[in-house]
């Protein structure tokens, strides 16, 4: 992507700056945020899973400069410089759990820069902390067409696909009523084809993307049924498109950053 090309979180940055007391721009802005893999200046060449990021003194206080490709962060240096590439939520929870309070600079190349400060990283990370799923999910009787207003769709849809892009092995994402057993009804959202032990994480990802996007989590509940359900499911519910996973090997990979394995979180030195 060139330097001068708008990328999705660019985009929400702008929408959120042209309507600031729209809150769910705002909520949409932090999801992408949270969602990009961010480009992160550093004083130093990273050593092993310890990162020491460049900090830069400002009137309100000192902040991370990000990036949300590494053509912008090498057009900013104007030469070359060290840094780390990490998801946006890895890097939150590395803010609010820092020695001092430090404030994120997303964007700093561009005329929508953004300064996120202390009190917005410790919300953010509140956020990622707090989301909890379910586990005694109760027993569907019968699925329905999705009985949702336009304006939710319309929030609740784009947010769920920006969660599960790029999701491994994700084949099928459907949403749809359901009538539960002994009672009430609600809506699910079915997921085909993932592995077992990505399901609890996969469910705290959509509880995650339903309180960034303002919506009350307890009115979906996350499912993956067997092959005869989904296509149970299929008949009668609304069919998602999150951007398919590219198996390794498809493009061109570099080396892994630190950050990007999520069992060795990069720490801040």
């Amino acid at each position: 992507m060139s330097a001068n090309t708008p990328t999705p979180l660019e985009t929400a940055l702008a929408r959120m700056q042209a309507a600031p007391d729209d809150t769910t721009a705002r909520l949409q802005f932090h999801a992408e945020l949270l969602d990009t893999e961010l480009y992160v200046m550093l004083a130093e060449e990273a050593r092993g899973s310890a990162l020491r990021p460049r900090i830069f003194d400002f009137e309100d206080g000192r902040a991370v400069l990000v990036f949300d490709s590494e053509a912008r962060l090498v057009d900013f240096a104007g030469q070359v410089a060290d840094y780390a590439a990490l998801p946006g939520r890895v890097l939150v929870m590395m803010l609010a759990n820092a020695d001092e309070a430090l404030s994120l600079l997303v964007s700093p190349d561009s005329d929508h820069a953004e300064l996120l400060p202390p009190e917005a990283i410790a919300w953010l990370a509140r956020t990622l902390g707090e989301t909890r799923t379910d586990e005694h999910a109760a027993v569907p009787e019968a699925f329905t067409p999705v009985a949702l207003p336009d304006g939710v769709l319309a929030l609740l849809v784009p947010a769920l696909e920006r969660r599960l892009r790029n999701t491994p092995g994700l084949e099928a994402v459907v949403l749809a009523g359901v009538r539960w057993r002994g009672g009430g009804t609600g809506h699910v959202l079915a997921l085909s084809g993932v592995a077992e032990a990505a399901h609890a994480p996969l469910a705290r990802a959509v509880a995650e993307a339903l309180e960034l996007s303002g919506i009350e989590a307890g009115a979906l509940d996350v499912i993956f049924p067997d092959p005869a359900t989904m296509a149970r499911l299929r008949a009668c519910g609304l069919a998602l498109a999150p951007a398919p996973w590219i198996a390794p090997g498809a493009a061109p990979t570099p080396p892994a950053a630190p950050g990007m394995d999520p069992e060795r979180p990069p720490r801040l030195r």
